[in-house]
C-alpha cells in the first residue's frame, strides 16, 4: 500500500509529491540520519495520475553512494543539498553511506546485482576508485560529485564544482565512454604515482585537516622532502625501456592530480593512451626551484623531466616502493598498466570527442614523446 508525504518546504519541489511504503520513512531518514532509503518520486504535473493509480512512477533506479568522510567531511556537509536536488527528479533512489574502507566497493557490488540504472558517487576520486573496482567492466553508467580533497577526475570530466549543480548535469546530460585503466589487479581512473608521488599522497592523507586540494599537496611536499630517498627504476613503455635513479613517475588517465596540478597537461581520459612523466632524481633544492613550474604544467622543458605516451607500461624496482592509486597509498616493486579504452560510462561528462580515436585503438603499441 503506497503512502504519501508532503515533505518539508527545503525538500518540496512544485507539482510533485513523495509516496513510500512504510509511514514516515522518509521523515526519519532526512531527520535522524539512517544511512539507507528507498524513495520513489512522482510529478503529478507532468503525467497526470498518481502512483496509487499505476501510473507516474519512472523506472531508473539510482544508487547514491555518498562517502561522509571525502573532503575532510565535505560530502556529508552537502549532503542535503544533494539530497535536495535529486528530489526535482523522477526517479528510483537509494543512498547509502559508506561505513569504511572499502565499503563503496561492496556496495557498487551489490547495486550491479540489484540491477541499478545510474550509480552516483558523492566523494573524492579515492570512492570513485573504490566504486569502479566494484563495477569491474561492468557498464553500468556512473554520475559524479565531487566532494573530496582533490577532484581530479571530476575536473577532468568538466563537473561542476557545486555539488547541486552537479546533480543537475548527471541526471540531465548525456552518458559519455571514457577510458578505464588498470594496474596489477586493482582498476583507477585518474592517476597512479610512483616514488615520492606515493610519500606525498600518504602524508596527505595523514593530516591537514583544514587545508585542501592543491594547499594540502604542497604542504605534502615539503614534508616529504626531508624523508624521501631515491630508488632505481625500470620504466618499459610499449617496449621502450628506461633505467634511472627516480624522484617520480606518474601514470595517468587525467591531465591533473593532487588537486590540480597539471603534471601530464595533453592527457585526455578517451585516447586509450596512458600519459607518462618520468623524472630523474632532484636535490632538495632543485625540487624547491620546479615546483612553481608544476602547477602551469611549465615542468615539461627540464632536462631531467621525461614525457611519453603509450598503452602498455611497465614500473620496477629492487625494493618496495610506495606509490598512490586515486590517493590511496600502497606498496609494491611491480606494476604493469593495461588500458581498457572507453570501458566507463559516465553520464553528465564534458568529454571532448577525438577524431583520431579510433585509429589510435587499432595501431600497435608504441610509446612516443610527448
Amino acid at each position: 500500500m503506497w503512502k504519501s508525504f508532503t515533505p518539508p518546504g527545503w525538500l518540496w519541489q512544485p507539482g510533485c509529491r513523495i509516496y513510500f511504503r512504510q509511514p514516515g520513512c522518509l521523515f526519519l531518514l532526512v531527520f535522524s540520519g539512517v544511512e539507507y532509503y528507498h524513495i520513489y518520486i512522482s510529478n503529478e504535473a507532468e503525467h497526470g495520475k498518481t502512483v496509487e493509480e499505476g501510473y507516474g512512477v519512472i523506472q531508473v533506479k539510482v544508487k547514491v553512494i555518498l562517502n561522509p568522510v571525502a573532503g575532510r567531511g565535505r560530502a556529508l556537509k552537502a549532503k542535503p543539498q544533494i539530497l535536495k536536488a535529486l528530489l526535482a527528479y523522477n526517479a528510483e533512489l537509494h543512498l547509502e553511506e559508506t561505513k569504511g574502507d572499502y565499503h563503496a566497493t561492496e556496495i557498487a557490488r551489490q547495486a550491479v546485482r540489484a540491477g541499478f540504472d545510474l550509480i552516483v558517487v558523492a566523494g573524492g576520486d579515492g570512492t570513485i576508485n573504490q566504486v569502479v573496482n566494484g563495477l569491474g567492466e561492468e557498464r553500468i553508467p556512473i554520475g559524479i560529485i565531487g566532494c573530496g580533497t582533490g577532484n581530479d577526475f571530476a575536473r577532468a570530466l568538466g563537473m561542476p564544482a557545486d555539488p547541486v549543480a552537479a546533480v543537475h548535469r548527471v541526471m540531465t546530460g548525456e552518458t559519455q565512454l571514457v577510458d578505464l585503466c588498470r594496474v596489477n589487479q586493482r582498476y583507477f581512473v585518474s592517476s597512479v604515482g610512483i616514488g615520492f608521488d606515493g610519500e606525498v599522497a600518504f602524508h596527505a592523507n595523514r593530516g591537514f585537516r583544514w587545508v585542501r586540494g592543491k594547499t594540502a599537496y604542497l604542504c605534502s611536499i615539503f614534508k616529504t622532502l626531508f624523508s624521501y630517498r631515491a630508488q632505481r627504476i625500470k620504466l618499459t613503455v610499449d617496449g621502450l625501456v628506461m633505467e634511472f635513479n627516480s624522484l617520480l613517475v606518474a601514470v595517468t588517465n587525467s591531465p591533473t592530480y593532487g588537486g590540480g596540478y597539471k603534471i601530464n597537461p595533453e592527457a585526455l581520459i578517451n585516447d586509450g593512451l596512458f600519459d607518462v612523466c618520468a623524472v630523474q632524481y632532484m636535490s632538495r633544492p632543485e625540487i624547491i626551484a620546479c615546483l612553481p613550474l608544476l602547477l602551469p604544467g611549465w615542468h615539461r622543458s627540464l632536462k631531467k623531466v621525461r614525457m611519453a605516451k603509450g598503452r602498455s607500461i611497465t614500473v620496477e624496482s629492487a625494493e618496495p616502493f610506495y606509490y598512490q592509486l586515486d590517493g590511496e597509498v600502497l606498496t609494491d616493486k611491480s606494476l604493469r598498466f593495461t588500458m581498457l579504452p572507453r570501458a566507463l560510462a559516465v553520464k553528465g561528462a564534458r568529454v571532448e570527442p577525438l577524431s583520431g580515436l579510433e585509429v589510435a585503438e587499432e595501431k600497435p603499441a608504441r610509446a612516443k614523446e610527448a
